[in-house]
């Protein structure tokens, strides 16, 4: 019978900590599904430990040469019976009820993406990632980075197959595949619930090739920044001197022009979407602060007109970055980010 579900998770080398990741798939709640692992040409005895679990009639398992992530992802998309695809990574752990929850999640929500809260383990670093719940909101937070935790995601079947991940955006392939849902008008969620741990080690894809997934990054804010300010009718130099801001050599940065771009989104957007472009923006202009006098009147005039709160502590904040000349990429900044944000964000 066809399952309401196909659980892909693509594998390379990652006998570590594999186990675990398939045991919290079969451990799930809810039961009908297909679970399709793709071993793609791993050198370590990874295939070896995948053959116990075929005893399970739920595990398809597929094993051959080495093709990469995105050839693999795309493989199992067109290998899915399911009418919904969930994202599983070799390496974290699916709590129990995860499917149960973003499924009835996603009858809530009517969405046809749907993620969820992770929290990191495995180091020191033991954050939840809350990504924003409903649609307006992660459309608005696509400008600024990725609002899925990958490894959480259910996608519609048909969808996953009509979009598929690009190996040109390759580090940034989920980015751009969200992307280009966006642009559809696709409806997205996240359950606002802890439903995977994110494993935290030196050897993931996301600690590698640093610079080329912040260049692809970088890009895919770029167009989706225009199709936002193009649909609500704004001058695409304004998004251009936002996401300026993010480029690693920061070049000088007209604050009106800053100003009036954030003005414009915030206008546009209420309750938890307005919330997470205020986020954004403090964070923006953290990473300004050195060069941009009166940085913390800005940001206090936009915060006192669209704000909940009067964050004092943000001013202050604003202030000794100003006063100390702090910029980003030095040690020093990196040091203040983490202390203001939280490990790893911003």
């Amino acid at each position: 019978m066809t399952p309401l579900l196909s659980v892909l998770l693509p594998v390379f080398n990652g006998r570590k900590y594999l186990e675990a990741a398939v045991q919290s798939i079969l451990a799930q709640t809810f039961t009908d599904f297909e679970f399709i692992i793709i071993d793609d040409g791993s050198t370590d005895g990874t295939l070896e430990l995948l053959q116990r679990f075929r005893r399970d009639h739920r595990v398809v398992l597929v094993s051959r040469e080495n093709r990469g992530l995105v050839e693999t992802l795309n493989e199992g998309i067109r290998m899915a019976r399911g009418q919904w695809i969930a994202r599983m990574d070799a390496d974290d752990i699916a709590l129990p009820h995860r499917f149960a929850t973003q499924l009835q999640w996603i009858e809530t929500t009517d969405a046809d993406i749907c993620g969820s809260w992770a929290q990191f383990f495995g180091t020191r670093d033991r954050r939840v990632l809350r990504h924003p719940q409903s649609d307006q909101a992660i459309k608005m937070g696509l400008m600024f980075g990725t609002m899925f935790a990958h490894p959480t995601v259910l996608i519609k079947t048909t969808l996953a197959r009509q979009l598929m991940y690009d190996g040109r955006w390759e580090k940034c392939e989920d980015y751009d595949l969200w992307e280009r849902a966006a642009r559809l008008n696709c409806r997205m969620a996240n359950v606002p619930e802890v439903l995977l741990m994110y494993r935290q080690h030196p050897h993931q894809i996301s600690s590698r090739d640093f610079l080329r997934q912040q260049q692809f990054t970088q890009c895919i804010r770029h167009r989706y920044g225009e199709f936002v300010f193009d649909s609500l009718g704004l001058r695409r130099e304004l998004v251009e001197e936002v996401l300026k801001i993010r480029e690693m050599a920061m070049p000088v940065i007209d604050m009106k022009m800053v100003d009036s771009a954030f003005t414009a989104l915030l206008q546009s957007s209420q309750g938890e979407a307005r919330a997470v472009i205020l986020d954004h923006m403090t964070r923006l202009y953290y990473r300004v602060a050195a060069q941009s006098p009166g940085i913390c009147t800005r940001w206090h005039r936009l915060n006192a007109r669209f704000g909940s709160t009067s964050a004092v502590d943000v001013r202050v904040k604003l202030w000794l970055l100003r006063l100390l000349r702090v910029r980003p990429g030095g040690g020093w900044f990196e040091r203040t980010k983490a202390l203001f944000l939280g490990a790893g964000r911003g």
